[in-house]
């Protein structure tokens, strides 16, 4: 979307229920008192959180994407524009994987059975059409979470569109057509759209949630393996200092100094199998030992 002082406003498929910029617009009316501002001036404001900050989130990804100032002459010429665009990368990416894997019509089938699960074909429907954004969202609801298990199951993004763009776009529709008919009192209880309406916004949240405890899985899996080989590394360290100081301190008065029982412990180990560690490291232990145990040493 870019700043359109100078444009017309583009011709809609369909007419706004809500004012967008009025509802959600940092320090509008609607931002300050979390409401959805109808765009017909008779008609209430809706004061319903679940739909006004689903809405704010769809409204917020479209001004990341935006160049400019957003204006409600760009909201219309995306919700415009969007379903061709969208219509045309559908297809595009059909007649690939028809290409290259499945002629005739890509499809998604049971292994087990090899029943046919789904059957992708091109989409022919006129991009201006009313009912169009309904009959493309459930193909590319699809097709999101078959690039979102690819992206969970790799270590990065696959997705070969802007998926926050994608969701914005569907959501902000399902909040505008749910305000309509709650306006219009078609609906008894907002509720019963909830689900419906927040469904791109929740996949976005239960993405970012899943990556997050993947990371901090992978995390913990490099941390514990790090330290199961240290450990490791350090076992046979760890095994000669405590049967020095284990000696060490049944008969520490054989030993006039910390020093001469490292010299004594150097070659005593040796004698057990142990590589050779300086008389020095074995001092040290020594020294420590009796520092933990309140051993006085001479």
């Amino acid at each position: 979307m870019k700043n359109a002082e100078a444009k017309k406003p583009a011709k809609r498929p369909r007419g706004w229920a809500i004012d967008p910029i009025k509802s959600f617009l940092d320090g509008e009316e609607g931002e300050k008192n979390k409401t959805l501002i109808m765009m017909e001036p008779n008609e209430k404001p809706i004061k319903d959180p679940v739909l006004w900050n689903t809405g704010k989130k769809a409204f917020d990804i479209l001004l990341e994407n935006s160049e400019g100032e957003t204006t409600q002459v760009d909201l219309d010429e995306f919700v415009t524009t969007a379903p061709g665009l969208l219509i045309k990368g559908w297809n595009q990416w059909v007649g690939f994987v028809d290409d290259v894997y499945r002629p005739g019509g890509t499809q998604l089938s049971n292994k087990k059975t090899g029943r046919i699960i789904i059957q992708f074909y091109r989409i022919t429907t006129e991009p201006d059409s009313f009912e169009v954004p309904f009959k493309i969202e459930p193909r590319f609801s699809i097709l999101d979470d078959f690039y979102e298990m690819l992206s969970l199951s790799g270590d990065k993004d696959m997705f070969p569109f802007n998926r926050k763009l994608l969701a914005a776009y569907f959501t902000i529709l399902h909040v505008d057509i749910a305000a309509n008919h709650i306006s219009a009192g078609c609906i008894s209880s907002p509720s019963t759209l909830y689900s419906w309406v927040t469904l791109w916004v929740d996949k976005l949240d239960r993405y970012n949630r899943t990556k997050q405890v993947i990371k901090s899985r992978q995390a913990y899996l490099k941390s514990e393996k790090s330290r199961k080989m240290n450990a490791q590394r350090h076992s046979p360290r760890n095994e000669a200092m405590q049967l020095v100081t284990d000696d060490w301190s049944q008969r520490k008065s054989d030993f006039r100094s910390a020093e001469r029982a490292g010299n004594y412990y150097a070659g005593w180990l040796v004698d057990k199998g142990f590589v050779e560690y300086q008389p020095r490291t074995i001092t040290t232990w020594i020294r420590n030992y009796a520092k933990d145990n309140g051993i006085k040493l001479r």
